[in-house]
């Protein structure tokens, strides 16, 4: 007589949990709310920057780990940023391992920084003036662990877009003046810039310009 057949349920509690939930862990992987972080800029200049100089731009995205009920298992999966795709709005794209940071982060020391012309990995160059949408789409590996597992490998990738922001890019002029100013109306009288009729000023001085591109000197 042959032997009795093993029961299915016994069996199944042998496997792993983290073998029994793999296939539903890599599937799942791509379609997880991973934050992509936002695009950044120096905080002091609010995406302004000058042409021909570099305006430095950043990533700022983390590591993320999120908790899913999968197949009756509480699994934690973690997303971890490895690549940087930056499209700078002028037709420049760089996809770099460096998500970048601010300058001052980056310098070796803060005494001789210049904001409006810090070269960093992830700063670019604008040949125009202009308002430019910059976008950053941040590639994310994976690991995933349950119970005592360990973390594991998750094969494959996916990306997250990151909150757009703007590159607000102006140029500087210098002209010789015979004294101090007389009237708003004369050269360089009517505030660091001169806003033309559709322009805006820089965000960080839009709150020292009145609705008519007056310059009010606070």
């Amino acid at each position: 007589m042959a032997p009795p057949a093993p029961d299915q349920t016994e069996v199944a509690e042998e496997i792993p949990a983290h073998e029994l939930v793999y296939t539903t862990v890599v599937d799942e992987f791509s379609r997880l709310p991973i934050d992509g972080g936002r695009v950044a800029f120096e905080e002091q200049l609010q995406g302004f920057g000058y042409i021909n100089r570099h305006t430095n731009v950043f990533a700022d995205v983390e590591t993320q780990t999120l908790t899913e009920e999968l197949l009756g298992h509480t699994v934690q999966i973690r997303a971890i940023p490895v690549e940087y795709t930056f499209d700078y709005g002028d037709g420049t794209v760089r996809t770099t391992s460096r998500a970048g940071e601010s300058a001052a982060h980056f310098a070796e020391t803060n005494n001789s920084i210049n904001l409006t012309d810090a070269e960093t990995p992830t700063s670019h160059i604008y040949s125009s003036t202009g308002v430019y949408p910059v976008q950053v789409t941040t590639r994310f590996i994976g690991e995933f662990q349950v119970e005592d597992s360990g973390w594991i490998a998750i094969p494959g990738s996916t990306t997250a877009a990151a909150s757009p922001g703007e590159a607000d890019i102006w140029r500087t002029s210098q002209r010789l003046v015979s004294g101090a100013c007389r009237d708003a109306a004369d050269y360089g009288c009517n505030g660091p810039f001169t806003i033309e009729p559709g322009d805006r000023p820089p965000a960080i001085y839009q709150d020292r310009y009145d609705e008519d591109g007056n310059w009010l000197g606070r």
